[in-house]
């Protein structure tokens, strides 16, 4: 069984539970140690019971809740649940194995204050740096890195989660309150115009404004980082998100300060539908299916609601020529409708004559408007060219569709999205050029980039590895052998070092190592011979360079990792802690370069050398 926490900007860790008991605070001492300020001192604890789990309130401040409600007691807790201790979430995956518990226990305690709220940073989908994954069993020197998890396509999302000494893996579990069963998560994608439900504002500033929800998770809140952002001092910064969950539309609160109420009641979780009433914060929305005609009331105070010395719109101006009185301030209108046809019919003319003068500036202005007048580029309105970016939106034409959104001046929930996928576009067209232009080094430049991004395109980047790897080496193997046939071996070396580098199971480059040596000589020499370094001296080398090799795993440097530890290995070394540290630190910097095969090729080299971390490699080679 493992407890997966999660805190407010979506970084997750995992514990397995392997104790009796487990508390939960912010002060040193805790089992789980949880740093939000609401989070009180000596928080909760978890408790086996009977093949059960308990969870028990030891007396917090802000509670806690369980699948949104509040407890009172001890509560049992079970896959599926959604446990909220501040700013954190917490679920449950597995069930209780007494036999697996105690291999755990043997082998994993989770020492006190293990489980800490990280420090404000971007979640990143490369693999976390070795020292900042998770701790390895204590049998593991610590400068040393833990096991590297697999690289991301070899690692869905879907996929069983693996151990938590397999470099952490925390990021394979979504904690929400829509879990179905554990381990699953709630796929997040785009909806066709015809499953898109809408929110209809029904008072304030936003009544009668459509929102819809184009992706089945939508984020709603005050900030820009939001899906639907509407800018409302009641309206924390991330208030909701809207979860599209088996057909079922569900809100979900994120803690936010003026709560979600659904047909007035509040909420953590519920689910919604066609008809409903939702309160976010102050302002009012009505949820609509796809599809479905909706056209808000009027409001019982619209007239009096409008701020003194406001300019009446265009629309009120024509409502106000054809209605006496509509479009006036309150006790102008009252004077309106009880001075009788005389006034009604001045007010009558003069509205006519205002609404030809409008329909006249309509009609002149059209073709005149620009960036000011509602038409962007090309004469296309506002609101068609933001149709025209979702549908390029929808279509991965992430360029075009900024663009669109751009030109269109009015906000669109995707807007912020496509600039992000723009500039993953962007960078993938340039891989294609470079790699299509033989330019490795360029190809190599932006594929390293990419590969630290989470971008529709540069996921899709990642599958020209191979083509990035062949141009990079082509370009480089032949000034390898140029130099070597120009009797420069230094040179030689170099550029096949850097192809290994990069990719590690170069067969041509590692052929090519070998021949890069100074050849032997038959000429007798009557100076004295200096002898080469002693079978001692060698060995000393490669340890150093082993040891460096591991010092450039833990700086993140993986490229100069992996050429280190090569180095080490051409020097021919026989020491087992020499051949260990080289096998395993190749193993890791190419499992962090994303290259899997080169990873399990140089990770079966180090089987024989493992000790704690023997089962984690076993795991991410398939043994």
């Amino acid at each position: 069984m493992k407890l997966i926490i999660e805190d407010d900007e979506g970084r997750k860790t995992v514990v397995p539970v392997v104790r009796e008991e487990i508390t939960i605070g912010r002060q040193d001492g805790n089992t789980i140690r949880l740093t939000e300020r609401n989070v009180s001192r000596r928080h909760a604890r978890l408790v086996k019971d009977n093949g059960s789990l308990l969870i028990e309130d030891l007396g917090s401040y802000n509670g806690v809740r369980v699948n949104g409600e509040k407890i009172a007691g001890p509560t049992k807790i079970k896959e599926g649940d959604l446990v909220e201790i501040g700013d954190y979430d917490l679920g449950i995956q597995g069930k209780f194995d007494a036999a697996a518990d105690a291999k755990a226990a043997a082998g994993k305690t989770v020492p006190p204050g293990a489980v800490k709220a990280p420090a404000a940073a971007k979640a990143a989908s490369a693999p976390p740096a070795p020292q900042q994954a998770a701790p390895p069993p204590a049998a593991v020197a610590p400068q040393e890195p833990p096991p590297p998890p697999p690289p991301p396509q070899a690692a869905p999302m879907q996929q069983a989660m693996p151990s938590a000494s397999a470099g952490g893996a925390t990021a394979i579990i979504r904690v929400s309150d829509i879990m179905k069963a554990a381990g699953q998560v709630v796929e997040v994608r785009d909806l066709q115009r015809a499953e898109m439900p809408r929110l209809v504002g029904l008072v304030g500033p936003f009544r009668g404004k459509e929102f819809y929800l184009m992706r089945s998770e939508v984020k709603f809140g005050r900030t820009d980082e939001n899906d639907i952002s509407l800018d409302h001092q009641s309206v924390s910064r991330q208030h909701c998100k809207f979860l599209l969950d088996g057909g079922q539309w569900k809100v979900v609160d994120n803690k936010s300060a003026n709560g979600v109420r659904v047909n007035g009641e509040e909420y953590a979780v519920s689910n919604i539908k066609p008809g409903d009433t939702l309160e976010l914060g102050h302002l009012k929305f009505r949820f609509c299916g796809p599809g479905e005609k909706f056209t808000p009331p009027p409001e019982k105070s619209d007239e009096s609601a409008k701020p003194a010395g406001k300019q009446p719109t265009t629309a009120e101006l024509i409502a106000g020529a054809s209605q006496p009185g509509r479009g006036m301030p309150g006790q102008q209108a009252q004077a309106a409708r009880k001075s009788g046809p005389p006034v009604a019919l001045i007010a009558g003319i003069g509205g006519g004559l205002l609404v030809l003068a409008i329909v006249a500036f309509l009609v002149v202005g059209r073709s005149k408007k620009g960036d000011d007048g509602g038409e962007s580029e090309g004469g296309v309105s506002g609101s068609a060219a933001v149709k025209a970016g979702d549908a390029a939106f929808k279509g991965k034409h992430f360029i075009k569709a900024s663009e669109l959104y751009e030109k269109s001046g009015e906000t669109s929930p995707n807007k912020k999205r496509a600039v992000e996928e723009a500039k993953g576009e962007e960078l993938y067209n340039q891989l294609k050029g470079a790699i299509d232009s033989g330019d490795g080094d360029r190809a190599r430049t932006l594929f390293e980039k990419c590969s630290a991004e989470s971008t529709f395109y540069c996921q899709k980047a990642q599958e020209m590895g191979d083509q990035v790897k062949s141009a990079y080496a082509k370009k480089h193997l032949a000034a390898a052998n140029a130099a070597k046939t120009a009797g420069k071996l230094d040179a030689c070396q170099a550029e096949v070092n850097n192809v290994l580098a990069f990719d590690a199971a170069n067969s041509e480059a590692q052929a090519l190592g070998s021949q890069c040596a100074p050849p032997e000589t038959a000429k007798v020499d009557p100076a004295p011979k200096k002898e080469g370094p002693s079978p001692k001296e060698r060995e000393a080398k490669a340890a150093k360079l082993a040891k460096d090799s591991l010092d450039k795993l833990n700086g993140r440097d993986f490229a100069n990792a992996a050429k280190l530890a090569q180095a080490a290995l051409n020097l021919n070394p026989t020491d087992r802690s020499t051949l260990g540290t080289a096998y395993r630190t190749l193993g890791y910097a190419n499992a962090y370069l994303n290259d899997r095969a080169a990873a399990v090729k140089w990770l079966e080299k180090y089987l024989p050398f493992c000790a704690a971390d023997c089962p984690a490699v076993h795991a991410f080679i398939g043994h």
